[in-house]
């Protein structure tokens, strides 16, 4: 709260009564006055004066005359008249030296005004204190679908309600409440047991009021009565409407027969990315034109949904628009397929299969076994899925995987870094057929053996382990170090050291596996067999 603050001394001079009379000194001072206004001061309740803002004195009195009433004005009126000035404490009851500060604080005055009922909250109140409005009625009627109704508060008062917000009293203030006056509007239909129209009630005068009418009356299943027109005091086509409502008003809704086209999106998804907007209610034998779908509805870059067809009552059309005669009700279905990208992935040779495919479809996944050339070969060891609890099946070339998601199939390959056979010897009977030199490859580098004579070339069938590469005795089916059972054959045998003459001693094993039809881990061991017989060095 902002206080003016003024000191006026005033001297009060009274004449001594009898000789010798003693004397005390008094100080007055006024707060809250501003410079320009003064306060009538009254000593027992005699007029002794004023004091002018700005004024300040001392005062001597005599005792005989105490005790001393020493009073100024309650009230001083401010410059205008919504603002005064009001001292709390404007008496001051003295007979010895002393001071008083008769302190005055600003008030103002709170006008309320209503054109209808009637009002409160006027009057005065103290600077930086708040104050409400009220108003006792909020409706005021004037007559047959005619009244006025409160509207809220307006000038220095705020809010809707029938009392006021609060309102800081720093000046003079006026609250004002505001009325509207309305008149009543009636929707109604033909035929009359129709519901569910919308827009009768109380609008304000001069106000556009919009109506509707919903075509709710049940001629079967999906069949009912249809918006035509309407009549009374407006005239229209559209279910929708407006109004000027400068008076009361009354609008008739009119009806005729209707079936019900709906539409259906298998998948429901379908309809968060189009939303066929011809489904509704259509007039008996009138023509529908669905459509068009899109073909493709992106989900994200590795899903999406593929275009199949409208479906009729059991009947598939596949084109992306659809012609429905409505001489009863419809019920259309709009179809798609969830698809899902497959990324087939390879560092080496070509792999296929990549591309999208629909939800639940087998896959195939070709690509080579091996891919390379000497001196540097790769075998592909196996494929790597994400998510990794996908399942691959298959072999030799070709794979198949169910796609119920958007799959990453990447191919794994390892460097084929054993030792190449280079050059050959063949053993005769007691002479040297040839000499053989092995060459082997292994991290970028060469080592050669000194050539050396071979044995000659064994006549009888000779077994070797699969699992350990050992010689089995003829007749014998199981390994005598390992104890593993085999089948393996001196033909078998035969046709590596075969192969390798005929390529002239350099040969990839991952190349000659796929060649021979020999597993590589079974290669291994034959060519290791047959170092050790003496017959390729």
């Amino acid at each position: 709260m902002t206080i003016l603050v003024v000191c006026v001394l005033l001297f009060c001079l009274y004449s001594p009564r009898t000789y010798g009379d003693t004397a005390f000194t008094v100080k007055i001072s006024v707060q809250g006055l501003p410079v320009k206004l003064v306060t009538n001061i009254y000593v027992n309740g005699i007029y002794n004066g004023t004091l002018a803002g700005g004024a300040s004195e001392s005062y001597n009195l005599y005792a005989s005359g105490s005790p001393y009433l020493i009073s100024v004005d309650g009230y001083v009126q401010g410059s205008d008249n919504g603002t005064r000035y009001y001292c709390a404490s404007p008496t001051w009851r003295v007979s010895s030296n002393g001071s008083e500060t008769f302190v005055y604080v600003t008030q103002y005055f709170l006008t309320v005004q209503t054109a209808y009922s009637t009002a409160s909250g006027q009057g005065w109140y103290t600077s930086g204190t708040t104050a409400q409005a009220a108003i006792n009625d909020q409706q005021v009627s004037e007559g047959q679908s005619t009244r006025n109704i409160f509207n809220g508060w307006t000038r220095d008062a705020e809010g809707t309600q029938p009392t006021s917000s609060e309102i800081v009293m720093d000046a003079p203030k006026v609250a004002i409440a505001t009325w509207i006056t309305q008149f009543f509007l009636t929707v109604e239909s033909d035929p009359e047991n129709v519901t569910g129209l919308a827009g009768s009630g109380w609008y304000g005068a001069g106000t556009q009021a919009n109506f509707t009418a919903t075509p709710i009356i049940s001629a079967g299943t999906q069949t009912r009565l249809k918006f035509d027109h309407w009549s009374g005091d407006f005239a229209g086509q559209q279910p929708a409407g407006t109004i000027s409502v400068d008076r009361p008003k009354t609008v008739q809704a009119n009806y005729v027969d209707q079936y019900l086209l709906s539409v259906e999106y298998a998948p429901v998804e379908v309809a968060g990315s189009y939303n066929e907007t011809h489904a509704g209610w259509y007039d008996t034998n009138s023509d529908v034109q669905l459509g068009p779908a899109p073909t493709i509805i992106s989900v994200s870059p590795v899903e999406r949904l593929q275009f199949i067809g409208w479906t009729d009552g059991g009947t598939l059309s596949g084109n992306i628009s659809y012609a429905v005669s409505m001489d009863r009700p419809r019920n259309v279905t709009l179809s798609y397929a969830t698809q899902y990208y497959l990324d087939v992935q390879s560092t080496y040779g070509t792999a296929s299969g990549s591309g999208w495919y629909n939800r639940g479809a087998t896959a195939t996944i070709t690509a080579p076994t091996s891919s390379g050339t000497w001196p540097i070969s790769y075998t592909l060891t196996g494929w790597m899925v994400n998510p990794p609890s996908v399942g691959i099946a298959g072999g030799g070339g070709s794979w198949t995987v169910t796609v119920n998601g958007p799959y990453v199939v990447q191919a794994q390959w390892s460097m084929d870094y054993l030792p190449l056979i280079m050059l050959f010897a063949v053993a005769g009977t007691g002479t040297t057929a040839g000499a053989a030199t092995l060459v082997g490859y292994k991290r970028g580098s060469f080592s050669r053996r000194r050539p050396q004579k071979l044995p000659t070339k064994p006549t009888g069938p000779v077994t070797v382990c699969t699992n350990c590469g050992s010689t089995i005795p003829p007749g014998s089916g199981v390994c005598e170090k390992c104890s593993v059972a085999t089948s393996l054959s001196s033909s078998k045998e035969d046709k590596v050291y075969d192969y390798i003459v005929n390529h002239q001693g350099i040969i990839s094993l991952s190349t000659a596996s796929a060649d021979l039809g020999i597993p590589v881990e079974e290669l291994k061991k034959i060519t290791e067999h047959l170092k050790r017989q003496g017959r390729l060095s």
